[in-house]
Order: structure tokens, then sequence, then C-alpha cells
């Protein structure tokens, strides 16, 4: 079965910016600023004239610190112009894909784009949006799983990501865990395709999220030698490479990885609490994240996301309907990524009161 995307947030991200939208809390883009330690690595990367072609599987120094972070080996490594080349690296490479919904919409963006079949495996508000991977079909070659999932910020219990992994081996399955909000979690433990050993899994990352670095372009992914050769002989017929003052200042990062983990961890569960004492139960309702920092919130009059999101640009906040991320008509994904959360939340609750007499 060939799917489309209902709904395009990157043509709706333009109309925001055309109309000059204040508040913005649509598109996943971080409002910490990048820290200044990993400003000044790409400065002096720059300064010593590091512009130069270097390999296609991204610099040794930054392979060896990603290696030594997850406990792999330099070579099980490859680092990439964000991570969403790497998942795209990797629908190329299937013949059906298995998406489970909600989804990031570019997941079935390039699943169209490059002509692939796909099973989507719908999940549901009342079972707190955790999958059942028991009607997998038969054709499905690789799965795509994202936690702390966007847009609805859940984890995946650990019972099911065994599960997962039992049903992946006995068909011959690849697992691509699109794993780039696990810094930013609200729990101790959250599970990780990391933790299980499967031999067909490829661990997908990103500087964007726990960083800031969205603009900076760089992503890795962690998998068999096997399978990291295959997207080195994609980057050599692509984008040859990252350059090497942008992997600089991601080694930098590295270094403090655990001390902005913890940073990020507790601004956006601050924004979390914000938005949970703020928003009005009594017109919307949703189910708690354990992560990253969206809300996928239900509109209890059951009118249109879609509508709903075009009438709250008009009055300045934007927000992306349900239906960018499958048949969820009656939805908003809100960011929580605004200084202004707090304002947005007061547009948002009148506008929910306000339709109740649509």
């Amino acid at each position: 079965m060939r799917m489309s995307v209902k709904f395009n947030i990157y043509e709706f991200f333009d109309y925001l910016s055309s109309l000059n939208v204040r508040i913005r809390l649509d598109a996943g883009q971080p409002d910490i600023p990048v820290d200044s330690r990993i400003k000044e690595a790409l400065i002096g990367s720059l300064e010593r004239g590091e512009t130069k072609y270097v390999s296609p599987s991204g610099i040794v120094e930054l392979r060896e610190k990603i290696a030594e972070t997850y406990n792999v080996e330099p070579d099980e490594v490859i680092v990439a112009p964000g991570s969403k080349f790497l998942i795209a690296s990797q629908v190329l490479f299937s013949n059906k894909v298995a998406v489970i919904a909600p989804y990031w919409t570019a997941y079935l963006q390039m699943i169209e784009q490059f002509g692939k079949k796909c099973q989507i495996i719908e999940t549901k508000f009342e079972d707190r949006w955790i999958p059942d991977f028991n009607n997998l079909d038969r054709d499905v070659d690789m799965i795509i799983i994202n936690y702390p999932n966007n847009p609805t910020g859940v984890c995946i219990p650990e019972g099911k990501m065994r599960e997962l992994i039992d049903i992946a081996g006995e068909r011959g399955i690849k697992v691509i865990s699109d794993e780039v909000y696990r810094d930013i979690v609200f729990e101790k433990r959250v599970p990780s395709i990391l933790d299980y050993n499967y031999d067909r899994s490829v661990f997908i990352h990103s500087f964007s999220k726990t960083f800031s670095m969205t603009g900076f372009r760089v992503g890795f992914a962690i998998s068999n030698r096997s399978e990291i050769k295959k997207i080195r002989r994609l980057m050599e017929a692509t984008i040859t490479c990252i350059p090497k003052f942008i992997q600089k200042s991601a080694i930098k990062a590295l270094e403090f990885l655990d001390e902005i983990k913890e940073k990020v961890s507790r601004y956006y569960y601050q924004r979390l609490k914000l938005f949970e004492r703020k928003i009005d139960k009594s017109v919307f309702s949703y189910v708690k994240p354990n992560g990253a920092f969206y809300v996928f919130t239900k509109i209890n009059s059951g009118k249109s996301g879609v509508e709903f999101a075009y009438q709250l640009a008009k009055k300045g906040v934007g927000v992306y309907p349900g239906e960018a991320f499958g048949d969820y008509r009656e939805y908003l994904r809100i960011s929580l990524t605004h200084p202004e959360l707090e304002k947005g939340i007061e547009i948002i609750n009148e506008l929910g009161r306000e339709s109740l007499s649509w």
C-alpha cells in the first residue's frame, strides 16, 4: 500500500512565516541558544583553515568520540548531514516500511519520494499511543521507531521493545531507531535499541535537539559494519562529506553531553509543567509526554485540527495540526519551544473555548 502525506508542514511553516506569526509553537526548533563552547570550537576550526574535503564517513576524531560515548567501535559509526539523511538512506535500501502513527511527517515523505510500499501501524490515545507489533505485514522488511516520539512525547516500554526485537528477529526485519530526542527525557530509564544488541538495527541520533544545533546539520548512525559501508557508498555518491569545522564543533559538544542532557531535560520539563498548569483540560486532552518537547493535544470539541491551526495563526500563534502526523483530525501538536509559551497557551485556550460554538 502506498501512503501519502495529508498535510505539508513545510508549506504551513512558510505560511506562518508569511503572516509574521509571533509565538511559534509549531516547528521542533529548540529555543535554548547554542552553547558558546560549541561556537568557539567551530570558529577556531574555521580560523585554522579546516575547510577542505574530509572522509565521507566522518573525521576519525568525531567517530572515535561517538564510539567512546556509546560503547561501540569507530567503524560502526558514520556521520551524515542530519539524522534525516540517514533515515532516508534506510528507506532507500528497503522494499516495504512499517511506520508507527502518529509519526514524524518526513517518514512518509521519504517513502513516497522513493516509491516504497508502506504499512501504517495505528496507535490510539486510549492506549497511550503504545503500538501492537503482532500485525506486521509479512512482506515488511524494515520498521521505523521513534522514541521519545514526535509528536506525542511518549516512550516505548521495555517490554514492548523486547516484543518488537523478538518479532523482527524471527522475520529478519531491520529496525531503524530514530532516537533524536533520547537526551530530552523526564524519566530515569528510557529504552534504546542499543541496549538489545540486535544485529539488524540502525541507531540514529542527531546533535540538533540536544545541543540546539539544528542548522549545523549533523547526525550519526550506529550499526553493523556492513550497513555502515552501504551508507558510506551513498554518501560518496551524493553529499561527499560534512564540513570539518562542523564536525569539530560536534566533538566539543560531546565533551559535555551529560551536562547538556541534564540541562535540556530540566528546561523542557519545566515547560511541560507550565503547559499542564495552564492548558484548559475541559477543552483539550493529552497523554503526558515522557520526553521530547511536544504535546499531542486532542481538541475535545471534535473540531478539525487543520481549521484550528489556521484560525490560531490569525491570532498570532503557530501549531501543527494532527493530520500532519497521521489520521488524527482532531489533534494539534504543540511545541514547548518558545519563551512566550504561557501567552500562547492562553490564546489556544481562548480559541478552544470559542470552537465549542463553531
